[in-house]
Formats: C-alpha cells, structure tokens, sequence
C-alpha cells in the first residue's frame, strides 16, 4: 500500500468510532439531514471496479504450486481438531483450534486470486497463518522453543544478505523495472520487519506455546516475502534483453525530484499550514482539500528514497505525489467555484460515492501507461472497499446523520480527485523514464 494511503487508512482507524458499528447507539443532531443504514447499505452495493493487483513479471505457475503444496504440507502435521487430551490448557486450545480454522480458510481464499501476483499475495499471508498453527503445536507436541525460531531467524537473515548483495536494478524494460524492483522492495521490507519481530522476542519465554506461535508466524511472513522476491528477480534475470537500469532510474528519480519540488512550492506546501488549512471545512471537497494538503506537506519519503538510492521506490513516490498534487488542484478549483456542496441526502451521497468509481473506472480505461496507472488506482480501490465497508457496519433501520460521515465523503471525494489525476502523473513518470535512458 502506498505512504499516503496507509497514513489516512490508519487514521482513519485511530478515529473510528462506537457509534459507527453496528448495533450501537447512533446519536443524531438536530436539524441534522439523516441516512438509514439499509440506504447506505444500498449506496455501497455497487461493487469499485475491479482492478486485480498485478505485476509486469508474472509469478511462475510452478513456484505458487510449490508453495501452496508446502503451506498444505505443513498445516498437514497439525491434527484437524484438538481435544483436552492433545492440548490441556483450553485457552490455548481454543485458540490453536480458531487458528487452524482460520488458516485453512485462507489456504482455500489463494484460489479465488485473480492475478498471479494476487495469489502470491494470499500465499504469503496463508502461509503466516499456518505457521502460527504449526508454530504452537510444536511447542506443545513437541520442544520447539523461541530460540529455535530465532536461530532460523538468523539462517534466514544469512539468506536476505545474499539477496541484497546480488539484487540490482536489471529489467527488459525500465518503467517495468521500477514497478517489478518497487515490490521486491516491499517484500524485502516486510522481510525484514518480520525478521526485526522474531529476533526481539524474549528468549527467556522460550516455552509458551503461544509465543512460539506468534514468533513462528512472524517467521513463517518473513519467509514467504523473501522467496517470493528471489523468485520475481530470478524472473527478470530470465528475460530478454535485459540490462542494468540503475543510471537511468537515477536520472529518472532526480528529474522527477525537481518536478515534485516545483509543483510543492508552486502549490505553497513548503511553508507553514495555510488560513484555509486551520478553518472548519464545510463541504466534502473542503475538508478533502485540506486533509490532502496535511498529508502532502508532511511527505518527506521522496528525498529519503533517493537519499538510500532506492531509485524505484522513489519514481512511486513522486508518481503518487504528483496525482496528490493534481488532486490538491482539482479540489481547489472545485472549491474556488463554489461547486463543492454539502450532502443532504442518500441521493447526493451516492452521487459522491459514484464519482469516485467512475473517476477510477475512466483513468483505468483510457490511459495510456497502465503498468503506472494501476499502481495507485489499485490501491484507490482498496480505499473504496474499506470506506464502504465502514458504511456497510450500521443497523438497517438506524438513522444515521449525515454529519456523522463526514470523514468517509471527504475520503471519497480525495479518492475521486487523485483518480482524475493518475494519468496526468503516470504520464509524467513515464516522460522522465523516457528521457533518462541511457
């Protein structure tokens, strides 16, 4: 998920509150124009497009084959089902047995993926799962203990220094390259995270059951990232005409550098919070105008990206930037105009909402750099899905006021604003690529 998108998502999640689940007291204000939860259940029906995740590289069929038969293999050993007998202590057998449950669903979920990328994606989470079921019947059936986990912590931290000394910035083909190196990028950081959380355990608590379990399932994470990046470099060593594209990512990354610089200052980011960014935003459009602007001043990844010569993960950057940028535009002008209004009704909600799937709909559609173009409107989906889902958690018959979904119609709209907006930046992005080739 991209920097700016995970910021508001976890925001978002910090502020959530009772009243927005179902089943709770939803107090209303008044005067206040009210919604009932069946009518917004409705307005959320109509499903985002869908827009699989996806890679220029494809996933090799044999090895997801492989690594769900190993996921199988290893829930495998774990009985189907404990009694008091296998695991004494009911707590932690009712864990372990929710555990197992919840992990042969997601092994079940990979073959729903659409995308070979995607399947990849719910292997890696199952095989967390498993690992946390295998982990803690180990401890119990057997003697695994968290040093045991740590040590193969350290084997596998071995085996990520050997990737990182050989990982280089190679691809057929640049812009593809810098999508391609930018996952493997995030995989090497997970892997790392994972391998942070494994080795910080305690050792001392080296026996309980349901440590292991946790210890072994940040293990088991760290594993899947780190296969799954040797396996897509592997697959770019494996293409034709491929070449290093390290100067010409460079070169790329410090144009796109300047051009972001500009368009911040042009756009007064650099400075102190504006008159408009302290007021009390009425509409939608304003409140989604100076939560982009908050979000865009506080952005500091680029420079770092290129400070660590991340060159990929610093062109996904600036392209994410420049489509907040465009947003931060197109909302002001919006604004400007007097075109932004408050909603008083379901109609005017779902009219909000149904912008933003066809603002998605269209960049998708009729844009020229796709493989760009997908990088953000994916995770704009995913943006849709979990504000939807928000709206989606009161009682049918509750009466909701209007006021209480500011946040998720101001999401909305910054959702529709950076939609009209990717193409712009992708085509950006992929003009400095084109320039930089060296």
């Amino acid at each position: 998920m991209c920097e700016h998108t995970r910021r508001r998502l976890l925001a978002a999640m910090g502020t959530a509150t009772v009243g927005s689940l179902a089943g709770c007291s939803v107090p209303t204000f008044e005067n206040d124009p009210t919604i009932t939860g069946a009518e917004l259940a409705s307005i959320v029906s109509d499903p985002p497009p869908s827009i699989p995740e996806s890679l220029p590289v494809t996933m090799g069929a044999n090895h997801l084959a492989e690594t769900e038969a190993a996921i199988r293999e290893d829930l495998d050993r774990v009985p189907a089902s404990f009694d008091a007998d296998t695991i004494p202590n009911g707590a932690i057998r009712a864990r372990l047995t929710r555990a197992r449950e919840q992990a042969t669903a997601a092994l079940a979920r990979t073959t729903e993926a659409h995308t070979p990328w995607e399947r990849a994606g719910r292997l890696r989470r199952a095989r967390s799962s498993v690992g946390y079921v295998v982990g803690g019947w180990a401890a119990i059936d057997g003697d695994r203990s968290v040093p045991d986990v740590q040590a193969d912590a350290e084997s596998l931290r071995e085996d990520l220094g050997v990737f990182r000394r050989k990982w280089a910035y190679i691809g057929t083909d640049p812009t593809d390259a810098v999508v391609v190196h930018d996952a493997i990028a995030s995989l090497i950081r997970s892997c790392l995270g994972n391998l942070n959380r494994v080795l910080s355990v305690d050792p001392d608590d080296a026996t309980a059951a349901l440590t292991v379990a946790e210890t072994d399932e940040s293990l088991n994470s760290a594993q899947g990232a780190l296969r799954d990046a040797e396996h897509l470099f592997d697959r770019l060593r494996r293409g034709d005409a491929v070449r290093n594209h390290r100067a010409t990512l460079k070169s790329a990354a410090a144009t796109l550098t300047e051009r972001v610089h500009t368009r911040r200052q042009a756009l007064g980011l650099d400075g102190e919070s504006s008159i408009s960014d302290r007021s009390d935003a009425e509409t939608p459009a304003a409140r989604a105008l100076r939560d982009i602007r908050q979000d865009a001043r506080r952005s500091t990844r680029l420079e770092e990206r290129r400070a660590e010569e991340a060159f990929p993960l610093a062109i996904v950057e600036a392209h994410e930037e420049l489509a907040l940028f465009g947003a931060i535009e197109t909302l002001q002008a919006r604004v400007d105009a007097g075109e932004a209004v408050d909603p008083t009704s379901a109609d005017a909600v779902r009219t909000i909402r149904r912008r933003a799937l066809e603002a998605i709909k269209t960049a998708f559609s009729e844009g020229d750099h796709r493989t760009l173009d997908r990088l953000r409107l994916y995770e704009l989906v995913g943006a849709i899905e979990y504000y939807d889902d928000d709206l989606a958690r009161y009682d049918a018959d509750r009466q909701v006021s209007l006021s209480r979904l500011d946040w998720e119609l101001a999401e909305y709209v910054a959702v529709e604003a950076s939609a009209r907006n990717v193409n712009r930046a992708s085509a950006a992005v992929a003009a400095a690529i084109t320039d930089a080739r060296v």
